[in-house]
Parts: C-alpha cells; sequence; structure tokens
C-alpha cells in the first residue's frame, strides 16, 4: 500500500501502488479525489522529490507538498502551468481544484491562450460554482476578449440563467457592447434564451441599442422567428419601428425570413 501524508500530519486514504503506473498517475489520482491542482502537487520520499515518472513501489510513505506561486513571476514554469490548470478548472467545473489555486496565488483575472479570462470561461459553460468562486476572489466581471465581449455576453449566448444571475447581482454591465456593437441582450434574443432575456429586462437592459448593421435586439429575435423573445421586448417597450442600414423594421425581417406569427405580433403591438 502507499501512504500518503500532508505536512499537517493528516493521512490521504492509503491506496494499492499497483494501480499507479508512476507518480504522475498518483497526482492524477489525487486531483480527482481530493482537487489537489497536479501543477501544485510535489510529492516526497525519504526526503526526496519523486518526479513524474518515478515508479511507486509498495510500501511506501509518501509526504504530499502544495505549492503557493505567490511572487512567481508570470512566466515561470510553474506558474503558467497552474494558470493552465485554473483555465481547465473553468471549463469542466472543478471547483475545488480552482479553489486551491486561487488560495495559491493564481491571479483571477489571467486569461487562456486565447485570450478568455477563467471567469469567461466558467461563463461560457455555464459553470456557476466556479463562477462565484472567481467573483470571490475579486475577478473583474466586464474584461473583454479580443472581440469585446464579456462573462456576462457568454452566459446570455449559451443560455446560463443562473450565471447570469450572479454576474448580475455582482454589478456586471448589463449595456456593455462588444466590437460589434452587441449587447448581451442581443446575445440571448438572437440564441432564443427567453428566461435570460427576461432576466436581463428585469435588470432594465436597454432595448434600444443598435449593432453595427443598426439591428436591435427585437429585430434580431425578429430575423430569427423568436416569437416570445420578440413579446418580452414588447412588452418591455422596444421600439419597433426602429430601421436597421437597409431600412428594414424588425415585422419587415420576420416577414422577409417567413416568420408570419412574429410579424402579426410586431404588427399588432403586443
Amino acid at each position: 500500500m502507499l501512504r500518503v501524508w500532508r505536512p499537517s500530519g493528516q493521512e490521504l486514504a492509503p491506496v494499492s501502488a499497483e494501480e499507479f503506473k508512476d507518480a504522475a498517475a498518483l497526482k492524477e489520482h489525487l486531483r480527482e479525489v481530493y482537487g489537489f491542482p497536479f501543477s501544485l502537487q510535489q510529492l516526497m520520499h525519504e526526503g526526496n522529490l519523486l518526479e513524474g515518472c518515478a515508479e511507486l513501489d509498495a510500501p511506501m510513505d509518501l509526504q504530499l507538498v502544495l505549492l503557493t506561486i505567490s511572487g512567481l513571476s508570470p512566466s515561470d514554469k510553474t506558474a503558467r502551468f497552474a494558470e493552465a490548470e485554473l483555465a481547465d478548472a473553468a471549463r469542466r467545473n472543478c471547483e475545488k481544484v480552482a479553489r486551491y489555486l486561487l488560495e495559491a496565488g493564481v491571479g483571477a483575472d489571467r486569461r487562456d491562450d486565447a485570450g478568455k479570462t477563467f471567469l469567461m470561461l466558467a461563463s461560457r459553460n455555464g459553470h456557476l460554482e466556479v463562477a462565484r468562486l472567481l467573483l470571490e476572489a475579486g475577478a473583474k466581471k466586464d474584461l473583454e476578449d479580443g472581440c469585446g465581449q464579456t462573462a456576462l455576453m457568454f452566459a446570455s449566448w449559451y443560455g446560463h440563467r443562473e450565471v447570469v444571475r450572479a454576474l448580475l447581482e455582482a454589478g456586471a454591465d448589463k449595456n456593455h457592447i462588444d466590437n460589434q456593437c452587441q449587447t448581451a441582450l442581443m446575445f440571448a434574443s438572437t440564441s432564443g434564451h427567453v428566461k435570460v432575456a427576461r432576466l436581463l429586462l428585469e435588470a432594465r437592459a436597454e432595448t434600444y441599442c443598435q449593432d453595427m448593421c443598426g439591428m436591435t435586439a427585437l429585430m434580431q429575435a425578429a430575423a430569427r422567428g423568436q416569437l416570445e423573445i420578440a413579446r418580452l421586448l414588447l412588452e418591455a417597450r422596444a421600439a419597433k419601428h426602429i430601421a436597421d442600414e437597409d431600412g428594414r423594421t424588425a415585422a419587415m425581417l420576420a416577414s422577409e425570413h417567413g416568420h408570419q406569427e412574429v410579424a402579426r405580433l410586431l404588427e399588432a403591438g403586443v
């Protein structure tokens, strides 16, 4: 058997050495079971550091040390590895892993290789627990990616209502515009996420904003046949006579795309 101890004297559940071909495999197990980040783990045996390829022979008493990256340069290998692991935790909703990494000093506003913050990744994937954890750690709510999009926009686009609610409660800018002048309400309207659109409207998101083509949220909903969202927007007093850059109103767009029920709704008012 393998016995693993923390510096505090806590012993983790013993495991069979036969289950793990090397130290790296044991680290993966400790990550999955306890949430200890792989990038921060150091396994020691009789005072010596075990490399990932080190074979494990029972019986062995091992000491598990979790590193901290506070004070390390962002270019440090361990710091970069930890940041990549936090990005992965945000995508996969690994709350325990994310918590350990934040406590170890990983910056809440660092970005992945695509320029997305950890909060954007959690929001896009609908991971409420990790999103809340990042907000509690001081993550900035309105940072933009390369397209000017924020965490709230991603949550709205993909229909993650509870993440949208958490971001709004934390003070995220509901009327932020991206590089194409689109808002979170436009993303929800385009994607047909009725509950998210209602939540944004209850938060008094602006309905008259126009994107680079002159389209409002109502026009986008109309063009895609989103009847319930169009109804919500009209109830919120969205202007239905605004025209896009080609002179088309929401009713015209609904008719043009064959959405007659939406067109009738717009012509009637509500």
